[in-house]
């Protein structure tokens, strides 16, 4: 079949692949008004362009590396969310390159070839690219990270080490909720290559990659303050409350989250906190989410129950119904799809490992904060490779393909 020709070619494969996607979130964001953005990319542009204006940082809570690469954006092209995007586009459209040769390596070039079309289209992805978030950059830092500990395990020369650890380092600085799994990632290594020096090299490399923004902040709070990358208590305080009980457990609607439900998902002394001094804040949130969890640790084991049920939902809770259609016969097939190829791909369990610990470590992570949809989408590549593969072992049983 001329169909699985094409298939079989991988450079006209990606390229098709690559330009295909990166068509389709050009005619998405081009048209799209520069005020259709999130509330919160208001925040990461604010940091952006002191950054850029020469004004540094300032007393940020958030991590450094979208800021910095909104930064440079905003340097080079001015103020110019249009740019944003079609960099989004392109990145985006390169992640689904990426993907394909994760798939390759964990399984086979069929799988990844299946994965790269699923992710090109897959309309999560392609929304988010025309929001200014950290999703997109961090989906392709991950993507990429990923790759390079693949490659790292097959040849762990110095070059390779000293690139991983530094991508790690640079994908952390962007969410500092990779990180769990990127210590992980280090005991992968030494498992894989058989040599403990490799994991731990790359360890180094990460730390060293990240040293610079903690020295920055403990001399920036006059060194009475250690934030390695980012304050976690801020939001884990607003995600462990009565408040965000009430939020978890409201129930679907068929629009987006209205303010009259997001208004009493807030914690009542949120806007005092909020202009404390980060050290001081930090304190006292973490002092009052941990007793807010000493007395009502069943309302917390509930909490969390609600938020790993979310996390994996097949669709929004909040959302039009045309959205949540989309998402189901997405992400609703994927998903499944996924848990399938997870179970039938358990005699490749040396190499699938590597994406079964992130989809782990990543959901355990995620369910001390609030939950919404967009966190996922890092880790829904790394979904539908697991989903590719289920597809593909049909097709063998089928006979509608003859070998992967």
């Amino acid at each position: 079949m001329n169909i699985l020709k094409f298939i079989y070619s991988e450079k006209k494969y990606l390229l098709f692949i690559f330009l295909t996607a990166l068509f389709i979130r050009l005619i998405y964001v081009i048209p799209l008004s520069p005020e259709k953005l999130s509330p919160d990319s208001y925040g990461w542009m604010s940091i952006a362009s002191g950054i850029a204006s020469g004004n540094g940082y300032g007393d940020t809570w958030r991590p450094p590396g979208y800021p910095a690469f909104l930064a440079i954006i905003f340097f080079i092209f001015g103020k110019s969310i249009l740019f944003v995007r079609v960099i989004n586009s392109i990145i985006s459209a390169l992640t689904c390159v990426i993907i394909y040769f994760v798939g390759k390596k964990i399984f086979s070039p069929v799988v990844g070839k299946i994965s790269a079309v699923l992710l090109c289209f897959y309309p999560y992805v392609i929304a988010y690219t025309g929001d200014l978030l950290s999703e997109t950059f961090y989906t392709f830092l991950t993507a990429l990270s990923i790759y390079y500990i693949l490659i790292c395990s097959e040849k762990p020369s110095i070059k390779n080490i000293i690139f991983t650890g530094i991508l790690f380092g640079i994908t952390a600085l962007t969410k500092s909720t990779i990180l769990p799994f990127f210590f992980f990632a280090c005991a992968w290594l030494w498992w894989r290559t058989k040599k403990i020096k490799v994991g731990f090299f790359v360890g180094i490399c990460t730390i060293i990659t990240l040293a610079p923004w903690t020295f920055r902040n403990y001399f920036y709070y006059s060194k009475n303050y250690i934030m390695p990358i980012n304050t976690p208590w801020y939001s884990f305080y607003g995600a462990t409350c009565d408040e965000a009980l009430w939020m978890e457990t409201y129930g679907e609607l068929d629009t987006p989250a209205p303010d009259a439900i997001v208004t009493p998902a807030i914690p009542k002394d949120w806007e005092y906190i909020s202009t404390l001094p980060l050290p001081e804040r930090d304190k006292i949130c973490k002092e009052k989410s941990f007793n807010w969890i000493k007395n009502n640790s069943h309302k917390y084991t509930y909490l969390l129950y609600k938020r790993f049920i979310h996390f994996w939902r097949l669709y929004p809770m909040m959302a039009y119904k045309w959205q949540k259609y989309m998402a189901m016969v997405t992400s609703g097939i994927y998903i499944p799809f996924a848990f399938a190829g997870i179970v039938l791909s358990i005699k490749n369990i040396g190499k699938t490992s590597l994406l079964i610990a992130l989809l782990s470590i990543y959901t355990f992570v995620h369910l001390f904060f609030t939950v919404v949809l967009r966190y996922r989408i890092p880790v829904d590549p790394y979904v539908m490779i697991f989903a590719s593969y289920t597809i593909v072992e049909i097709l063998l049983k089928l006979k509608i393909l003859q070998c992967e």
